[in-house]
């Protein structure tokens, strides 16, 4: 932990995690009408004051129609400021008829993607790569996936609603850390399942292996995730682990505002989400 440079910020970024909106009651905390409100404050928050915004995944809880109704909040977002998706567990309780949909509806260029932005570099995963929930879209080897599930044995995160990513994004994933380190680029990753802290029950089945790949890394300064409603941060080797408290889980909101420094970074937390002052090494 550390204070925050007193000048301006190099960029401002929206961050959103698990909204899970649906036309539905609530269910113990989760508040799935509540989201439609909450979002639209964010949004308006968010407008003359960030450069662009990342979702974190999880942006309906069930029903191809809750896109419908939670979208068009997005677009409220000024034109200038751009808002990058990424996919979450619960985005793929639809009819499979609309499956193939996903991508043009949250208007996505692909599963997994990257846009640079200042001399940093985003990198959006696929924490939905291999999964039981998404297969019928990815159309993995059956066998492949209920190896990655098997292989978490008696660990805690051995549930159907996690997934893994896989060899082709992971040798991707190397690719864009080493793309950016001859770039003289600083790398902040976005994914909707977290990795660290390790046992956590809601981490990717293989997070040891992305662990290992950007760790490895000696230009990623932090990795962001949702999923884990509750959120939490972790400090290890250099990289900061952000996980961003889910939207739907409070009756007031939920997001943040990230703040880049040239040596430190600075999220801004609103509702439930905490305030983090970080030091870059």
């Amino acid at each position: 932990m550390g204070s925050c440079s007193k000048t301006e910020p190099i960029l401002k970024i929206g961050l959103i995690a698990d909204p899970q909106y649906a036309d539905k009651p609530t269910a113990g905390k989760r508040y799935y009408r509540e989201s439609l409100w909450k979002l639209e404050e964010a949004i308006d928050t968010f407008n003359n004051n960030v450069d662009f915004v990342q979702n974190l995944g999880d942006i309906i809880d069930d029903g191809w129609k809750s896109y419908d109704s939670i979208l068009p909040i997005y677009n409220k977002l000024n034109p200038d400021i751009e808002n990058y998706q990424l996919l979450g567990n619960h985005d793929f309780s639809i009819d499979s008829t609309n499956l193939r949909g996903l991508l043009e509806k949250l208007s996505m260029p692909h599963y997994y993607y990257s846009y640079s932005k200042k001399d940093w570099k985003f990198i959006v995963l696929d924490a939905t790569d291999y999964s039981y929930f998404s297969n019928s879209l990815h159309n993995h080897d059956t066998n492949k996936v209920k190896s990655y599930y098997e292989n978490t044995k008696v660990k805690s995160n051995k549930h159907h609603w996690n997934s893994a990513i896989g060899k082709e994004q992971q040798n991707w994933l190397k690719q864009e850390l080493a793309s950016a380190i001859s770039l003289n680029q600083k790398v902040i990753l976005f994914s909707h399942l977290p990795i660290r802290p390790k046992s956590n029950s809601h981490n990717l089945w293989n997070d040891y292996e992305i662990i290992d790949i950007i760790e490895n890394s000696s230009n990623v300064v932090a990795f962001i995730n949702g999923h884990n409603h509750l959120g939490g941060y972790v400090f290890k080797n250099g990289v900061h682990y952000i996980t961003i408290f889910g939207m739907v889980d409070t009756k007031i909101s939920s997001y943040g505002i990230l703040e880049i420094y040239k040596n430190s970074l600075v999220l801004r937390g609103y509702g439930n989400q905490k305030t983090l002052h970080l030091n870059i090494e």
